[in-house]
């Protein structure tokens, strides 16, 4: 069975990074929605142990020291260091980073529980000749010829 993540390790990182954003106690998730939050993230990347998601969480909360203001980030935002990205946010369906480090780099289990890669295009049947009301290049072509000759 492929590691999961666990009740605990997600609200203690979500604490983290609530704490490292400066989020005011006031802001903080209630016990009800930690809860949903929790069965949210656990539905979209259903694959991701403890150790990713902490190995992510520390990578995306350094990848923002630069930064003047901060939200709480979305899953996708949150992952894009483990998972291939599109426009910078984690891509489940393209999967997992090769580069990952040993210590976080997927099972077997969790390669599994993946979305099936995207198939690639079949080559398309040659172009057809576009008609319009059974008008055809052809009869289009005959017509223009007759207008010009002023028949």
């Amino acid at each position: 069975m492929a590691p999961q993540l666990t009740p605990d390790t997600f609200l203690a990182i979500a604490e983290m990074v609530a704490a490292q954003l400066r989020i005011k106690e006031a802001d903080r998730w209630s016990p009800q929605i930690c809860q949903l939050k929790y069965i949210s993230f656990t539905s979209e990347y259903p694959e991701v142990s403890d150790q990713q998601f902490l190995w992510a969480a520390e990578k995306w909360l350094q990848s923002t020291a630069d930064r003047e203001f901060l939200r709480y980030p979305t899953w996708q935002e949150l992952m894009s260091p483990l998972y291939r990205c599109e426009n910078g946010l984690a891509n489940r369906n393209w999967g997992f980073k090769d580069e990952l480090p040993q210590l976080v780099a997927p099972k077997p289990e969790q390669l599994a529980m993946l979305p099936a890669p995207p198939q690639k295009p079949t080559a398309l049947p040659p172009a057809q000749e576009p008609t319009y009301h059974g008008l055809t290049k052809q009869i289009w072509q005959n017509y223009l010829k007759e207008v010009a000759d002023g028949s």
